[in-house]
């Protein structure tokens, strides 16, 4: 290869490097636990718009400063309100986005468990009407009214 050649794609590449650090695991961390600001459809660490590189700097430069991650997600929090978060914490009327699909999950399944058995059990079968023997003198009182009737 040709030394210019060489010195040029060095260039390049120690010039692509510098411009994106190396994330430790907590920033990344981070990135994803905080929606981007711009529309709320992405966690930072997905999202590519200018908003997101803005929160994905701040975070950055928090973390250098030596803020923890409940310090930065508080300071989010305040700005910007719980919606920032991409879980909302389990505290208060929150509680609920974790407890209702378990709840609903269980009642659900004793639900089915309940159809299944009244499918499947046996039914009782309807008492069918017993037949009484009439008597003779029932059989002659019908037979009085008809000839009065002369049918």
């Amino acid at each position: 290869m040709n030394p210019i050649t060489v010195a040029l794609i060095l260039a390049l590449a120690a010039g692509g490097l510098r411009g994106q650090e190396a994330k430790g695991p907590l920033q990344k961390e981070l990135e994803y636990m905080i929606m981007a600001p711009c529309c709320y459809g992405a966690p930072v660490g997905d999202h590519d718009s200018d908003a997101a590189k803005q929160v994905k700097a701040q975070i950055a430069q928090l973390l250098t400063e030596g803020k923890t991650s409940d310090e930065v997600l508080d300071m989010y929090v305040a700005i910007y309100g719980e919606r920032i978060l991409a879980q909302p914490r389990a505290q208060g009327f929150n509680v609920l986005a974790y407890v209702m699909p378990i709840l609903i999950m269980v009642i659900g399944g004793l639900l089915v468990i309940y159809v299944i058995n009244q499918m499947t059990a046996p039914r009782p079968q309807a008492a069918q009407p017993s037949r009484q023997s009439y008597s003779d003198e029932f059989f002659q009182k019908i037979e009085r009214e008809m000839e009065e009737l002369n049918v």
